[in-house]
């Protein structure tokens, strides 16, 4: 971040900047480390090669430089002050363009490049950590927040379900049946009664006042931390047989707290750890139809007397159990601090969703602890990463789905059909509302015709080219009135044919040519603007009021449903307000005429009283909204309709002036009269600057002034009230919209036209306006504060919804409609704020749809309508897991995950888990040992649970969501190995054959159990028809894999027969023939990496899968790649007890400690059949796929590296002659089966 923070220092925001030459020192053992070897040992390969020094010999380049490899093709030597780029050279070298090309993918997937030094740009940590690359000093900023934001850690417990729900955090849960096991032992002991209340009774004695929801977070850790659950929790495990039933199996206080935890919740429902309906807790809709636009503390009441209704839970204990309920499936109701104006169902609601969504994956139960504040906070942090946007895009999908089914734009059984087609009709309707008010305030923003507009268009189609149009250059050279003779009045082309004077020809330049010489054909194609204007101005003002009415109405809309009950059903009075306009009214409004100064002088005006002009209330009168009174049910309410800002809100105090002072009975003035007495000022409980200038609503809050009735609008009920989405695409608020638009719109028909026909000065001259010679309205509108920006971080400001203008002094009317049409844009802004979840959903349409791709392992349940991010780690989706794994990259990471570093490398083990026979589902499970069982280990670290004896365990941790590596790196390699498989069984061949040579005999005793003279014949021929497909084997022959198992290859036998006869046959291979051997490049390329990319040590796995060839292996035991373990990496002790006594080896034998080596199933279809050979039955090891890749790796050694050979055999032979003849042999038993470099 320093770096960055140095490149951004000094530059404005919009300012580009370039990473161009800022270097980063590669970290030892960090990923990018990681990622780069692979790469730097193919091109250090590379540089070694005769060919290349032969290159550089060429070029004149020194082996010392630097090398380099870039995704953009280009290799180069660098020397301290030289770089040359030599790419195209290498046509001069064909051998060495597979693993240049090779380099140029694996630097694709490492951040751009790939080179044999230390050093590495910036740019490329950025890239390969999949941060977006900043373009601008504004970019580095928001990398440097969302880089340097301190992230909300997980609760201890996350979101209370760790031993229920499988996520990457801990994969090692309880099964089903493991589940029913805990709730009838639960049941067996409690007799009915909850074990919620038994424990709420025992631990805080009984209360009589029910627990609140604010607390509930500190009571539920007040029970787990009580010495009488840790006394349940003992008995729990006591009595399952589960770690810690023994005295020597300590349990920590933290997992005693997880176990009573997981069986409260068990107890309280029995749907807990099972697929429930989209939206159901303990058999509750969340998100039913009839919650939409209720707050979610009303619909947690509701759920809360659904638990006492029907779950066993009484009242004092009910905000408990709700929470531990809702803490996993929806914590959006736990967040602290939630406003009441916040609406299920609204797009507020949805982003706020969206926010919760994601910050629960990124840290599981960190919501609980957060209030909505901190929420909307985190939610202005703006994605650096394209994981980031990939996960934002999933979290949107859900709230997006249930906010169409609240509002009844999809049917809940289309969300089961079909998520990605619900979700883009979901998506496509959210978002209609944020382009229709976008559109909407595109149109006010739209200036109206004026006549001067329209006469400058005319004059540029009949005089084009004109550069004068526009200046005061013509003047008038005949017809000449007397009074202008002697002045020199100079106007512009367009302000003359404004006025229709052009035409006459009278006006032209007195210096430089003639402007009717200029275009002669002007005079007879002029057409006068008037008619045009008026037709240009009412088609736009037809769309003006259009947009105003949909301004209106969506305030409406968007009030709570008992607002828009009241104003929809019951009978509406508006009202205007203003301040007053008394004052002692002179005998004319013309006080400069002499006649009527001296009769105002005569009548005395002291003795007059003070009065209103009419004219006066109609100017005063707050052209920026209205009250509404609204009678329903024999109640009264009352709404600010504050028509600039599109705001209708209620205000309850003004409801009670209106009744107190008899408003409603108020007389409308009569016509005819001119002048009144003072109206009654009132001191009204708003601002009146907010009617009569435009002022923020909520500054003041009570201002002096008048209240004026307008008219009234009978009751005419609608049939059905509908939501706000409804309400605002229906017509329900039409008649009340034009109720007010025809009373007391912003700007009439007639200023609007009078405004934009505007007035020249030739027509200020004929008429004798003078002193007037602006002819515009001059509202004052001078706005005492600025409308918030909906862009501030301040979330109360975003709140508000108001907009950034402020207008000074003088406003015409079209200024008034500029405003309006502002504000419009932020409304329309404010909207398109809280429909991000929207758009961002939008762009996951597509996305989605991959998601559900059956190849790409989302299950039945997902595709069905169940939730994305309820699902967790092991739904088998890799876009989803791959997105979920980099945003948690960032943050703090669970005890568990170091423990992949520590030494006792024996004691903690990965493993592959199945819950059932019948499960597809795989999990990764980090095992670890006590004594000789193997337990699961949770998030904290600690073993718990049954013991696993269905753990089979794996070499490596896979992380199958981003491969660093092209599988153009696995096929060179492959392709290396296949010589080297060659070689080894040669060797193999050659060196058994010499019955001499009893180091190699006693190598296959302890390999295959036997080595006698039938037994090497038997091995040498099936060595042979290994050696025989060898020579045909070629890469077009395998086909790469998926992730999915923890095979590094495997043979397909049918399709190897097929392959087999059309070799040997010499019949054209097709694509359905030559393709039989699986490879897993994932698992490979680990095993690569591990045998420090020992090409030789990949021909093993070839030997091992072309055994299944021809001599038609089983796999009955496998060895072990040990991880870290130097300098042996292999554990070969399945594999020789198995050769030394295979009954006693068999996996059914509960005393065998290596049975975890053991496939049963190869063991089940060898004992299936019958007529095996004598020697096979006696020595099943002769038909074991891995020992014949063991035993040739061994024997290679005595030729390819001597001493090695020495070591495994005197390990070998050490460990087997230690161990008496009826014991297990000691694990591990490691031998170093990699070449030497």
């Amino acid at each position: 971040m320093y770096k960055l923070k140095q490149i951004a220092e000094g530059h404005t925001p919009s300012q580009t900047i370039t990473l161009t030459g800022t270097k980063l020192s590669l970290l030892a053992g960090s990923s990018l480390e990681d990622a780069l070897l692979p790469g730097r040992q193919l091109l250090q390969k590379l540089c070694e090669q005769p060919s290349f020094k032969k290159l550089l010999a060429t070029l004149q380049l020194s082996e010392r430089f630097i090398f380099e490899v870039t995704s953009a093709g280009e290799i180069s030597a660098a020397s301290w002050n030289n770089t040359t780029d030599f790419a195209n050279a290498f046509v001069l070298s064909p051998d060495l363009k597979e693993d240049l090309q090779t380099l140029f993918e694996m630097a694709q997937l490492t951040g751009g490049k790939i080179s044999n030094t230390d050093q590495i740009d910036l740019a490329q940590w950025l890239a390969f950590h999949g941060f977006l690359i900043p373009r601008s000093a504004a970019d580095i900023s928001r990398l440097v927040a969302f880089m340097s934001a301190t992230p909300t850690p997980s609760t201890v417990f996350g979101n209370y379900r760790d031993m229920i729900k499988a996520s990457d955090d801990n994969t090692a849960t309880l099964s089903a049946a493991q589940r029913d096991e805990l709730r009838k032992l639960i049941a067996s002991y409690l007799k009915g009664q909850s074990l919620l209340e038994h424990l709420s009774e025992r631990i805080l004695g009984g209360r009589s006042v029910p627990f609140k929801r604010s607390e509930a977070e500190h009571i539920i850790d007040q029970l787990l931390s009580s010495p009488i659950a840790a006394h349940w929790a003992d008995a729990y495990v006591r009595d399952l047989g589960w770690y810690g039933a023994q005295p020597d199996q300590p349990q920590s206080a933290a997992s005693r707290k997880q176990m009573i935890l997981t069986s409260l919740l068990l107890d309280l429902h029995p749907q807990v750890g099972e697929q429930a309906p989209r939206n159901h807790v303990a058999g509750f809709d969340l998100y039913a139809a009839e919650h939409l636009e209720k707050s979610f503390a009303e619909i947690q009441t509701r759920f809360e007397n659904h638990l006492i209704a029907h779950h066993r839970v009484s009242q004092t204990d009910v905000a408990l159990a709700a929470h531990l309920l809702l803490a996993e499936p929806a914590p959006e109701f736990l967040v602290k601090h939630l406003p009441a104006t916040l609406l299920v169902g609204t797009p507020q609601c949805v982003e706020y969703c969206r926010i919760v969504a994601v910050q629960e994956i990124v840290a599981p139960g960190s919501t609980r602890s957060m209030n909505y504040a901190q929420l909307q906070q985190l939610s202005t942090l703006e994605p650096v990463t394209e994981s980031r946007k990939k996960l934002d895009a999933l979290a949107a999908v859900d709230p997006v789905i249930d906010w169409a089914v609240l509002n009844k734009i999809v049917p809940p059984q289309d969300v089961e059909k079909s998520v990605p087609e619900a979700l883009e009709i979901a998506t496509e309707a959210y978002l209609q509302h944020a382009r229709t008010l976008a559109a909407n305030a595109e149109t006010l923003a739209r200036p109206l015709p004026t006549r001067k507009g329209v006469a400058l268009d005319i004059l540029k189609q009949v005089a084009k080219g004109c550069t004068y149009l526009e200046r005061d250059v013509l003047q008038q050279t005949r017809n000449v009135p007397l009074e202008d003779a002697y002045t020199a009045l100079r106007l512009s082309p367009v302000e003359l044919h404004m006025s229709n004077d052009l035409a006459t020809g009278d006006w032209d330049r007195k210096e430089g040519e003639s402007l009717y010489k200029t275009f002669p054909g002007l005079l007879r194609n002029l057409v006068s603007p008037d008619g045009e204007f008026h037709r240009q101005f009412n088609r736009a003002y037809v769309t003006h009021t259009q947009a105003m009415h949909t301004h209106l109405k969506q305030a409406f809309a968007f009030l709570p449903p008992p607002d828009r009950t009241r104003l929809l059903n019951g009978k509406v009075t508006m009202f205007t307000v203003r301040p007053s306009v008394a004052k002692l009214q002179t005998i004319t409004s013309l006080p400069v005429n002499p006649i009527a100064s001296v009769i105002d002088a005569i009548v005395k005006t002291t003795e007059r009283k003070p009065t209103e002009s009419h004219k006066e209330i109609d100017q005063a009168k707050g052209r920026y909204g209205v009250v509404i009174y609204c009678e329903y049910e024999g109640q009264g309410s009352c709404y600010e309709l504050l028509t600039l800002h599109g705001v209708c809100r209620e205000n309850a105090q003004m409801a009670a002036l209106i009744k107190q002072e008899n408003l409603l009975n108020a007389k409308v003035r009569p016509a005819g009269i001119n002048y009144s007495a003072p109206a009654t000022e009132y001191l009204l409980p708003t601002d009146i600057e907010s009617y009569t200038h435009g002022v923020t609503p909520g500054l003041v809050a009570f201002s002096s002034g008048i209240i004026d009735r307008i008219d009234e609008l009978p009751a005419e009920p609608p049939p059905q009230i509908n939501g706000y989405y409804q309400s605002f695409y229906s017509k329900e608020f039409d008649r009340l919209v034009n109720f007010v638009l025809k009373h007391r719109p912003i700007a009439t028909y007639d200023e609007l036209v009078k405004e934009c026909w505007g007035q020249t000065r030739l027509e200020a001259l004929r008429i004798k306006r003078d002193n007037d010679l602006d002819t515009f309205l001059n509202v004052i509108v001078p706005f005492k504060s600025c409308i918030e920006d909906l862009n501030s971080d301040d979330v109360e400001r975003q709140a508000q919804g108001a907009a950034a203008c402020t207008l000074e002094a003088a406003m015409t009317v079209l200024l008034i409609v500029a405003a309006l049409a502002k504000v419009a844009t932020v409304v329309a802004t404010g909207v398109s704020v809280a429909t991000k979840a929207g758009r961002i959903a939008a762009t996951g349409v597509g996305l989605v749809s991959s998601l559900l791709n059956p190849l790409d392992g989302a299950t039945d349940a997902l595709a069905k309508g169940a939730k994305f991010l309820r699902k967790g780690w092991h739904s088998g989706v890799a876009a989803l897991e791959g997105a979920i794994h980099d945003a948690r990259k960032w943050t703090v990471k669970p005890a568990y995950h170091a423990l992949s570093t520590v030494a006792d490398t024996d004691g903690l083990r990965l493993g592959m888990r199945q819950y059932a026979q019948n499960s597809t589902d795989l999990f990764q499970v980090w095992g670890i040992r006590h004594t000789d069982e193997w337990y699961a280990v949770n998030r904290l670290g600690e073993p718990w649970g049954p013991t696993l004896r269905n753990l089979k365990f794996v070499s490596f941790f896979h992380n199958p969501l981003k491969r660093t590596k092209p599988f153009s790196y696995t096929r060179g390699y492959l392709k290396k190995a296949i010589p080297h498989a060659k070689n080894k069984i040669d060797n193999t061949i050659e060196l058994i054959s010499n019955a001499r040579n009893e180091e190699i005999r006693t190598v296959l005793l302890h390999v295959f159990g036997i080595n006698s003279n039938a037994a090497v014949e038997h091995i040498t021929k099936n060595l042979r028809c290994m050696r025989k497909d060898l020579d045909y084997l070629r890469l077009e022959n395998m086909i790469f894999r998926p992730p999915g198992s923890d095979a590094y290859a495997a043979l397909q036998p049918q399709a190897y027969k097929r392959w087999q006869a059309a070799v040997y046959s010499n019949t054209k291979l097709d694509v359905n023939t030559r393709s039989f051997l699986s490879i897993y490049p994932d698992n490979l390329d680990e095993l690569y990496a591990a045998s420090k990319f020992d090409d030789a040590r990949i021909g093993d796995v070839l030997v091992h899968e072309m055994s299944h060839g021809a001599p038609d292996t089983l796999d009955f035991y496998y060895g072990d790649i040990v991880k870290g373990a130097a300098p042996a990496k292999y554990d070969a002790v399945g594999l020789l007890e198995f050769a030394r006594d295979p009954r006693k080896a068999h996996p059914d034998n509960p005393m065998n400690p290596h049975y975890r080596y053991a496939r049963p199933e190869d063991f089940k279809e060898f004992e299936a059949i019958t007529d095996w050979p004598d020697i096979i039955k006696e020595h099943p090891a002769l038909l074991n796929a891995e020992s014949y890749s063991l035993a040739v790796s061994l024997i290679d050694q005595y030729r390819s590296s001597p001493s090695t050979f020495q070591f495994n055999r005197s390990v070998i032979t050490n460990t087997i002659n230690n161990t008496a003849a009826g014991e297990f042999l000691p694990g591990p038993l490691l031998l170093d089966l990699a070449r030497p470099a």
